[in-house]
């Protein structure tokens, strides 16, 4: 009698015990999927099978950059074992475990998915940051500021001006969230030049981050938090409600745009991906499973993506 029940409650176990306690990957069922399909955003989800070797090996490294890439990017994953996910895995194409795709902004663009047997956090990590769609226009030159706000008017901008030799991957996810209403730019200033130059000298200082939103023709440097979640509430109460946006903004005087010439942005040049071996589908429970317990381990030095302009 104790056996059988055992058995009953195997796979539900297994199921528990393969992510890490405390893991910021997020279990969805269909119904999760799809409500996860109708963010504007980035984010990767793992089609996985308790039984299987590989997706017990891929366990905690997904977990450690779900960790990393936290809160920017959202990593989840589905049971195909479950009879409830089983249609869904079918819709994905899911022929071996693990699948893990990266949809680029929800069901509006084709999913990806991740080619390299090599399944590191470190992998899951960079290749989640290269593949949020970059929406962002770069800006070299303080006096082509002007040209970019008066391009189709009538939509908000958002210019940041950071110290970054490349565009932050916050920056990139708003763009992508946002990027059918609010037009994003970013400008090198290392030091607070251009601010200055284009008259927001008071909110640019060195080493430090700027956003300048431009509505209706004036600029204003935004005076809340510059993290993930005070920021998208910012732009959906700019889109909603602009005096109530505009509590946040610090309108200077009259800009006078300088001639000097910030230095430009470079890109991180991508890295090859391997291919993948994914192991077979299997109907049963074949291979014992770990109780998988213990805290999430901490992204190493470099990958940990920052909630912070």
């Amino acid at each position: 009698m104790h056996a059988s029940l055992l058995l009953l409650l195997l796979p539900s176990l297994v199921s528990a015990a393969i992510f890490p306690s405390g893991s910021k990957v997020k279990m969805i069922d269909h119904s999760g999927f799809t409500k996860a399909m109708k963010q504007n955003e980035t984010s990767i989800v793992a089609f996985v099978a308790p039984w299987c070797g590989y997706c017990q090996r891929m366990a905690p490294e997904y977990s450690k950059a779900a960790q990393g890439l936290d809160p920017l990017v959202p990593l989840y994953a589905v049971d195909c074992d479950e009879e409830k996910n089983k249609r869904l895995c079918g819709e994905q194409g899911v022929k071996g475990f693990p699948t893990v795709k990266l949809f680029p902004r929800g069901s509006q663009l084709p999913p990806q998915t991740f080619e390299s047997n090599d399944r590191t956090a470190s992998n899951f990590f960079y290749w989640a940051s290269k593949k949020v769609p970059n929406n962002v226009k770069k800006i070299t030159d303080v006096e082509d500021v002007d040209v970019w706000v008066s391009k189709n008017s009538k939509k908000p901008k958002a210019l940041l001006l950071t110290p970054d030799k490349s565009t932050p991957l916050l920056w990139k996810v708003l763009s992508n969230k946002y990027r059918d209403s609010i037009a994003f730019g970013a400008m090198k200033d290392k030091n607070g030049k251009a601010a200055g130059a284009l008259g927001f000298g008071k909110g640019g200082k060195e080493g430090k981050s700027v956003v300048v939103v431009y509505e209706g023709g004036k600029g204003g440097v935004y005076q809340g938090k510059l993290k993930k979640e005070p920021l998208s509430k910012f732009f959906d109460s700019l889109l909603s409600d602009v005096e109530s946006a505009s509590t946040l903004l610090s309108y200077p005087p009259s800009p006078s745009p300088s001639s000097s010439k910030p230095e430009a942005q470079t890109e991180v040049p991508s890295e090859p991906e391997t291919a993948a071996d994914p192991e077979p589908l299997k109907e049963s429970v074949v291979e014992s499973v770990g109780e998988g317990e213990g805290e999430v381990p901490e992204p190493e030095a470099g990958q940990r993506a920052k909630d912070e302009l």
